[in-house]
């Protein structure tokens, strides 16, 4: 009870910091009262089963898999909560791991996926077949893999009993889960290259093959990586989804439109996880299309910028991977009017596309810690969502070497974008 008390003291103490936020900047302080304020609103709305939010089991589990992810990458700020927090991820880890699905895998007409040789998958949905299979285990997967300890043993659920794990007696361990997810991802990919609901669904949708591609960028994190044949069909599907004329990516077309900011982020992740370089036409046209509605809010169920959650963690992945969130504006130079200005704190970047985020997540955030949502993301993915772009969590790109990226040529499409600019790829544009 105590520790509930100190974080409901922890949550108003870091709203009032943020209240008292500048009108056209959010400084360091005011993003790490914000983080605060989000993680222990988190600690303080979690079920006792372990779970976060409420709905359905798609949203239990994938809003406990974004939560966790939240707390995973705030560790080394956890300061006098370590404990408090340490016990809030053991407890969501532990019901994740009640909610694996174990699914028999086998040789695909592409390839192998079983990276293990074990016959299995799995996936964190209970039951056969569902159509949120994809959505939610992509979402889930970011946060076992960043979990910290690949050789820990599964210790709940399903996977305890079992006896063909890589630990001692077969025992399973963190590392197992995440290459048999990986490995029900591969099973599971459809013939045009991407995903949809479930498993060998036939045909795909970009807001789905997201899930698979972000998951194998953190599953990196853990030494487990896609089969090649993989990522060969996704070039595929990556090539065929964006549209030629806009350099949007559609919903299951080039031309299909049904939330072409999220898509078009999502696209963005896909072409750097393929290694695409920053002078690809087809990514020039991406962060053109971006640049160019930047400054829309939600505004349908799935379309929009700024006050959806889902798009700007679609987008916040995408221009991480690819400008980095010490970017100039040289390349996505249309912010908000009057938004950051020049008087940003942070010694590395001014105004940019990541302080024009900051400044709006600071200046929204609820009383309580939380954020309000939209459409199907309510609070409960919202929250965590927000929190990683205020922390600018940095997205593993599947490299050894991240900071030695090669410079590429960009030549810049969007509407009033001159001239040529040398980048590196997740560092500084200048």
């Amino acid at each position: 009870m105590k520790r509930v008390t100190r974080l409901a003291a922890a949550v108003a103490a870091a709203c009032m910091s943020v209240a008292a936020s500048s009108a056209f900047a959010a400084t360091e302080a005011e993003k790490r009262a914000a983080i605060d304020a989000g993680l222990a609103y988190l600690a303080t709305t979690q079920n006792a089963s372990g779970y976060f939010g409420g709905g359905g089991t798609d949203y239990l589990i994938a809003n406990t898999g974004s939560a966790l992810l939240a707390f995973l990458e705030e560790k080394p700020n956890w300061g006098d909560n370590a404990a408090t927090y340490q016990a809030v991820v053991d407890k969501g880890l532990n019901y994740l791991m009640s909610q694996v699905s174990v699914v028999n895998i086998s040789a695909q007409p592409t390839g192998n996926p079983d990276g293990d040789a074990n016959g299995v998958g799995i996936k964190f949905y209970p039951g056969g077949l569902n159509n949120r299979d994809t959505y939610v285990t992509g979402i889930v997967l970011p946060a076992i893999a960043s979990s910290g300890n690949p050789n820990a043993l599964v210790t709940s659920g399903p996977l305890a009993a079992r006896t063909d794990g890589s630990g001692a007696g077969g025992a399973w361990t963190y590392k197992d889960v995440v290459q048999n997810t990986i490995d029900y991802f591969a099973y599971g990919q459809n013939p045009d290259g991407g995903w949809r609901y479930y498993a060998n669904y036939g045909g795909s949708d970009q807001s789905t093959a997201q899930w698979p591609v972000i998951a194998a960028l953190y599953a990196s994190k853990m030494g487990v990586s896609m089969p090649a044949f993989v990522n060969t069909e996704l070039a595929k599907w990556t090539d065929y989804i964006q549209n030629d004329t806009t350099g949007a990516a559609g919903y299951s077309g080039p031309n299909a439109p049904e939330g072409e900011m999220n898509e078009t982020g999502a696209l963005l992740v896909m072409q750097d996880y393929l290694g695409w370089p920053s002078s690809d036409d087809r990514v020039e046209a991406a962060l053109a299309y971006i640049n160019t509605h930047w400054q829309e809010n939600a505004n349908s169920t799935w379309d929009g910028n700024f006050g959806h959650p889902y798009a700007m963690w679609a987008l916040y992945k995408g221009l991480e991977l690819r400008l980095g969130t010490d970017a100039g504006t040289s390349v996505l130079s249309n912010l908000r009017p009057g938004n950051c200005g020049n008087d940003v704190d942070n010694p590395d970047h001014g105004c940019n596309w990541f302080e024009d985020y900051a400044e709006y997540l600071v200046s929204t955030q609820s009383a309580n810690g939380s954020w309000g949502g939209y459409s199907y993301w309510d609070a409960g993915l919202a929250t965590p969502w927000y929190i990683n772009i205020l922390a600018a969590t940095k997205i593993p790109d599947g490299d050894d070497d991240n900071d030695v990226p090669e410079p590429a040529t960009l030549s810049l499409l969007a509407a009033g974008l001159l001239g040529a600019l040398r980048i590196r790829r997740r560092r500084q544009v200048v």
